[in-house]
Parts: structure tokens; C-alpha cells; sequence
């Protein structure tokens, strides 16, 4: 049976071919309702032009004004309600006591009066029809003012034929029982060929209602219709009695009942307003809290955004057409799926723009120039939580169901519309910090495991030395570290041993750190009588293979574990400090020798040599400790770690290491680490005596 419709429906309206299957329904009911109300139209006409008495309104014409006059001001203080007729689909009716007016019009003036509301319904219809944005909206305007005057000729005709044979009179000659009576049973008979004329209608209304809920509960569209059809029948006895007083006491006395019932219509409309008001808040918040739920609740990475807001925004506001897009051009939701707004100049417009802007029917649009009507609209950027910038924009197309849209109405969409920005915009803020910790791990565990291979450069453990004593310790400030030590065996029982610092932090540093600490072991085994040779060499390689503006420090001794002679170069690096128990606790630095590696290519270094004698301690540091800094910002500088050295003069290479370390943390307290710390302490002994350890 929807097959024939709908190949017949096709025929006046082609464009319903291409539209999805819920659109489809409704247009062909539209159609088929227009097509089957047109002849009932046509023949009313023709019917009321017949018994059209003009003499009567020319005799008249004041009454005729008055009533006209009536029905416009009830028809502006209509009430309205919104009913859900299926999940997240309303229908929408209006009604007035312009019916009433209108009966009340009849009993006194007869049929000619039906003329104002067929007058008003045209009027309606021309006014209207212009401001339809599509043919979805002209078909259902066309089919609803065919309606309207089917009920304001057919239905309301064939009642008086009716009231006629039965008696009844214009004007009504009073209010005795058998008038009232005729009069009711007129008013009976008009409601039952509303009923025929909306029957059609009905029954397809009922089976779209099956067909897209797949429910046999027809219920709410039942109801839907009855309260359309029967809400403005209740107050339609009530004519008999406007008519009536109006014959026995005159006009005043009508006008003043009348503005009663303009006072009450106009508290009804308030009341129509508050109920929406408040269904609309309601559902608004229900539907923010379901959707701010499932957001919380949903993938960190935003991944089901899209699918969220389809599933919760498209029913906080029905019937209206709804776009949301982020920065550049991401379309997150479209709803009708089949609907394209031209979004380019309302981006460009909107990424100028802070807060919500609404706009009614005949305003202005700041993105479309020239002036044109519209339907109603609410826009708001979605700005960035952090910096409050435009990254995207809600768009909203209001259509009207039964209540007319004012700026009131407008703006009271507002805390939704902001709420719903302020939840995407969390949600992406949540996405971007979900993909930054990602990538904070990610260069985490890189660094971590850079720090492994870079710890796996350092030696394993320290050579045993008779009448010596070795303790080393590195504490990078962060995961790598541009320090690094070097302890390894030379000939003829010989120590070569070396303390660095690369010039800046981070990864950098230690790839510079790996590089130069390979080349200086290289060339210290290659030339192991030559600090200066093995400086000059790995510069000149350094300089060649690494095109980084760094550079390197060094101290790089070599010792003769029998004799006790040091001979050492200092490329750059902090001085070390020999001290003696001895002649009241003598205090020698080994000196710089030349510029740090890394620098220049021509450079070239000096080589020294010193005994260090039993009872002697060698300091060999960075300049983490040096600089390390308390919370006022002092430092710890060179003469605090003599003292440290000085306190334990006598004891073991571990314990002086141990004293330097606590002061350090002593001085420092809370103050975060700024640099990395290298400590080598090599201490001589009696011979026979030997201890060394690695700590870091």
C-alpha cells in the first residue's frame, strides 16, 4: 500500500525519491493529505459563495469589523502544546478561542462570517509560505492551510445545514433550552467532520507511528490528535452563550466578557510558555548529564566523540538542525545527516566571536550580507579551555514546532548551548592531554632507556690498587646525563683516569657524551704516556664528525700506582684538588692546561706532572657540586667542599665521598637538582691497603 502512495506522491513531489526513509513517510503524508483535502477545499468554496449574502454584511459591516478584529487578537494569544509521539520525535498543535469567536460570529451573523477565517487562513498561508526553507516545509505549510480550510468550509457547512433544518435561526433569539440544544447539536455535528476530514490524515499518521517504532503502541499519536481536535471543541458550547448574551444585553456587555476571555487565553499561552520552558530545561539538562556521563566514561583519545553527540545533542533541541565542527574543517556531527550547511563564512565569522549570538527570523546574519529571511537560529564558538580561542562552532537552524521563537525563547537556549560547547571542547582538551601524556611516556621511557645504554659506557668497577683507595658516584639531574668518568688499566701497571662535562643537558649532551667519551678512551690507549696528545687528538676528531655547537671539559690523569707520580692534562675542566694531611692540611689545584675539546681545531694542551704521596686525597668533580643551589639561590662553591674534604682528612675514599655528598644534600635541602654530579675520590695509603667503590 506505501509503495502505490508513494509512486503517486512521487509524480508532484520528485525530490522525495532522494530523501532518507523518515523524511520520506512524513512527505508522502503530506502529499497525499494536500491531494485528498483539495477537493474537500474546492467544494466548501463553491458551497459558501452560494449562500454568501453580501446585503447582510454591508447592513452590518461594524459587526463584521468587530469580529475580525476578534479572531486576529485570539489568534495571536493561542496556546500551544508539545507532545512526544515517539523516542525523541514530538508533534506539535496550537489552538486558540478564535474557533469559539468564530461560532459566536456564525449564531449571530450567519454563514457570510465564515469568510474571516477563510480570509485569515489564506492571508496565513501566503505569509507563512515565504518564509518556507525548503519544499519539506512549503508541502507541509500547503497541507496544513488545506486542512484548515476544509474545517473552515466542509465541516463548519455542513453543521449548518444541519442547525438550519433543525430550526435554528441567525441571529440566535435567545438562550431557551431548544435553541441551546440545536445549537450543541450543530456544534456536535462540526466536530465529527473534523474528525472525517482529519481521518485520513489520522490513519496514515497511525501506521508511520507502527512503521517507525515497530510498536503497535499507537497511544501518543492517539493522543496527540485528540488533544489537537478536541482542546478547542471544549470551549465551542461556550459560543451559544457569547451569542446569546450578545442578543439580550447588547454589545457592552459582550466586550466585556470578551476581554475576561482574552485575559484568560493570554494567561493560557503564558502557562503554554512555562511548560515548554521547562520541559525543554529539563530535557536539556537530562541529556547534558547523559552526555557528559558517557564522555567521562567513553576512550580518552575522543575516538567516540562524534557517535556521543549524535546519539544525546539532536534531541535537546527537536526539530531543529544542528552542525558542529572544530577548527579547521571537522564536521563532529550534522544533523539531519542529508542537510549541507555552507559552513565557510559562518567559521569565519564565528572565530572572531566569544559568546552565544541568536538571531530571529528577519535579522541580519553577520556571515550572510545581503538581508534575507531565515528561520531562527542560536551559534556559539567552542573555545579552547586553556588560551579561550575559537576551535570550533555549534550551529543550530530553530525550526518553529508550535511555539513562535522570540528572543526570549532564543537566548533561553544559551546555558544549554555554552554547556554543550564547554563539553566538547573538555572532551578535546581531555584527548589532547590523553595524546601529550602518551607522548610524555613514550619520550620517557626513550630517555630511560637512553640512560641504560649511556650507564652501560661507564666502568662496571674499579681496579684494585695496592696502597690506594677509589670512590666515584654520577647523579644525573634527569634521565641522561652530559657528565662521565673513566677508569681503565694502562701498561706497566699504570691507571689512566678521566672526569667530563658536556655543556648543556638532555639528550644532546649525552649523544655528545657518548661520542667524545669513545674517542678520548680510543686515543688514551693509543697514546698512553701523552694527556696532551690524547686531547689534541680526540678535539680534532670531535670536530670533524659532530657538527653540534658543544663542547666538552676534561681532566684526564695518568697515574703510576708504585711511584705515585700523576701526569695530567685539563682541558677546560673544574680544577681538581690534591690535599695533604701533612704540613697543615696543604690544599693544591691541578689547573686548566688549555680550552675545553670541542672548540677549535688548532688548539693544544700542556701535560703536568705531580707526585701524590701517602696521606694524599685527589678531588676530582663537575661542576654540579660547585654550583649546586639552596631554595635563597647561594651556592655551595669550591671552599664547602675543601671543608667537607678537610673534616675527614684520614678517613677511607668512601667516607670522604659520603661527607662531600651530605653536604651537599645538607646545603641544598628542598632545591631541585640543576646539574649533573660526578665525585671521584682517589686516595694513597700505606701499601698493602686497598678499597674502591662505585656509587650512582
Amino acid at each position: 500500500m506505501y509503495n502505490m502512495l508513494y509512486e503517486f506522491a512521487k509524480r508532484f513531489w520528485p525530490e522525495l525519491e532522494s530523501m532518507r526513509e523518515q523524511r520520506q513517510i512524513v512527505g508522502v503524508g503530506d502529499v497525499i493529505t494536500t491531494l485528498y483535502s483539495a477537493p474537500l477545499v474546492l467544494i466548501g468554496l463553491i458551497w459558501l459563495i452560494a449562500i454568501t449574502d453580501l446585503a447582510v454584511v454591508r447592513l452590518v459591516w461594524p459587526v463584521y469589523l468587530m469580529f475580525a478584529v476578534l479572531l486576529l487578537v485570539f489568534n495571536k494569544v493561542n496556546y500551544f502544546f508539545i507532545v512526544e509521539i515517539r523516542t525523541e520525535r514530538y508533534g506539535s498543535a496550537d489552538g486558540s478561542l478564535a474557533s469559539m469567536i468564530q461560532w459566536t460570529a456564525i449564531f449571530l451573523l450567519g454563514p457570510t462570517s465564515l469568510w474571516l477565517s477563510v480570509f485569515g487562513s489564506a492571508f496565513s498561508f501566503v505569509w507563512n509560505i515565504r518564509k518556507a526553507g525548503s519544499k519539506a516545509a512549503s508541502w507541509n505549510q500547503l497541507r496544513g492551510s488545506l486542512m484548515e480550510l476544509a474545517d473552515f468550509t466542509m465541516a463548519y457547512l455542513v453543521a449548518l445545514s444541519f442547525y438550519r433544518q433543525w430550526g435554528g435561526v441567525y441571529p440566535i433569539p435567545g438562550l431557551s433550552p431548544e435553541i441551546v440544544i440545536i445549537a450543541l447539536g450543530a456544534l456536535i455535528i462540526h466536530f465529527l467532520m473534523q474528525i472525517l476530514i482529519w481521518s485520513g490524515y489520522t490513519v496514515y499518521a497511525i501506521w508511520i507511528q507502527r512503521s517507525l517504532t515497530q510498536s503497535a503502541n499507537v497511544n501518543p499519536i492517539m493522543r496527540f490528535l485528540a488533544l489537537a481536535l478536541g482542546l478547542p471543541a471544549l470551549a465551542h458550547p461556550f459560543a451559544i452563550l457569547l451569542a446569546g448574551l450578545y442578543v439580550q444585553n447588547g454589545v457592552f456587555v459582550f466586550i466585556f466578557l470578551v476581554i475576561g476571555l482574552v485575559l484568560v487565553s493570554y494567561l493560557t499561552r503564558q502557562l503554554s510558555w512555562a511548560a515548554e520552558s521547562s520541559r525543554q530545561q529539563s530535557r536539556e539538562l537530562e541529556k547534558l548529564e547523559q552526555l557528559g556521563r558517557d564522555i567521562i566514561n567513553s576512550p580518552p583519545d575522543a575516538s567516540m566523540l562524534p557517535g556521543l553527540l549524535e546519539e544525546h545533542v539532536p534531541s535537546m533541541f527537536p526539530s531543529a538542525r544542528i552542525a558542529i565542527w572544530l577548527l579547521p574543517d571537522l564536521v563532529v556531527l550534522r544533523s539531519p545527516v542529508d542537510w549541507a550547511p555552507d559552513i565557510d563564512p559562518i567559521w569565519q565569522w564565528v572565530k572572531t566571536q566569544s559568546r552565544c549570538s541568536a538571531y530571529l527570523g528577519k535579522e541580519p546574519l553577520p556571515w550572510d550580507k545581503p538581508l534575507k529571511e531565515h528561520t531562527p537560529m542560536v551559534v556559539t564558538p567552542i573555545l579552547d579551555t586553556i588560551d579561550g580561542e575559537p576551535i570550533g562552532c555549534i550551529y543550530i537552524e530553530l525550526r518553529s514546532l508550535a511555539q513562535p521563537w522570540d528572543m526570549r525563547a532564543l537566548t533561553s537556549l544559551f546555558p544549554a548551548v555554552r554547556s554543550l560547547a564547554a563539553l566538547v571542547a573538555s572532551a578535546l582538551h581531555q584527548a589532547e592531554t590523553y595524546r601529550e601524556t602518551l607522548d610524555y611516556r613514550a619520550t620517557i621511557q626513550e630517555l630511560e632507556f637512553a640512560g641504560r645504554i649511556q650507564s652501560s659506557f661507564l666502568p662496571k668497577e674499579l681496579p684494585s690498587l695496592d696502597g690506594w683507595e677509589l670512590a666515584v658516584t654520577l647523579l644525573p639531574a634527569r634521565e641522561t646525563s652530559g657528565d662521565f668518568f673513566d677508569i681503565f688499566q694502562l701498561s706497566d701497571g699504570r691507571v689512566g683516569f678521566l672526569i667530563a662535562d658536556v655543556t648543556d643537558k638532555g639528550l644532546g649532551a649525552a649523544l655528545y657524551m657518548a661520542l667524545s667519551r669513545t674517542l678520548l678512551r680510543t686515543y688514551a690507549l693509543e697514546y698512553d704516556e701523552q694527556p696532551d696528545i690524547v686531547f689534541f687528538s680526540a678535539n680534532e676528531r670531535i670536530l670533524q664528525d659532530a657538527q653540534a655547537d658543544l663542547f666538552v671539559t676534561v681532566f684526564y690523569g695518568i697515574l703510576d700506582q708504585f711511584t705515585g707520580e700523576l701526569t695530567y692534562a685539563n682541558a677546560g675542566h673544574n680544577p681538581p684538588f690534591l690535599l695533604s694531611m701533612k704540613n697543615g692540611g696543604t690544599i693544591h689545584a691541578l689547573t686548566i692546561t688549555g680550552m675545553p675539546i670541542g672548540i677549535d681545531e688548532d688548539e693544544s694542551w700542556t701535560q703536568t706532572t705531580i707526585p701524590i704521596n701517602p696521606g694524599e686525597v685527589l678531588i676530582l668533580y663537575t661542576d654540579g657540586i660547585p654550583d649546586a643551589q639552596n631554595s635563597d639561590g647561594e651556592f655551595f662553591k669550591e671552599r664547602r667542599l675543601i671543608e667537607a674534604v678537610q673534616s675527614k682528612l684520614g678517613a677511607s675514599a668512601q667516607e670522604i665521598q659520603a661527607s662531600i655528598l651530605d653536604e651537599v644534600q645538607e646545603f641544598v635541602g628542598d632545591a631541585p637538582q640543576f646539574d649533573d654530579i660526578t665525585l671521584l675520590v682517589i686516595a694513597r695509603y700505606g701499601e698493602g691497603d686497598s678499597t674502591s667503590s662505585i656509587d650512582g
